[in-house]
């Protein structure tokens, strides 16, 4: 199934495109398992903006955005959030400020 993924700045330079397409597998259509296809893909550029260090838990501060519905890392740690072909997904990082 194809996924089309948009990147915010920040994954932007780590994967040098605004934009990324995957084919995924029916086995790993899910928000975690399209993190990590974009992983194995760009490694440690992308890995440490996506994964708590030396774990498989996504980070808290990341934002998912699928189609219309938002969640953060700490949500997706505690759900499975299955993907669809067509499906268009956001990467995120709050922001916040003083």
């Amino acid at each position: 199934m194809k996924i089309d993924v948009e990147l915010s700045p920040v994954f932007q330079t780590a994967c040098s495109s605004l934009y990324l397409t995957y084919d995924l597998k029916e086995e790993e259509a899910t928000v975690k398992g399209l993190l990590r296809r974009i992983s194995e893909e760009w490694g440690e550029k992308i890995h440490p903006l996506l994964f708590e260090k030396g774990g498989d838990s996504i980070l808290s501060g990341l934002m998912v955005m699928v189609n219309d519905r938002t969640f953060t890392g700490t949500a997706l740690n505690q759900q499975t959030v299955p993907l669809h072909s067509g499906d268009k997904v956001s990467l995120l990082y709050f922001v916040s400020g003083g």
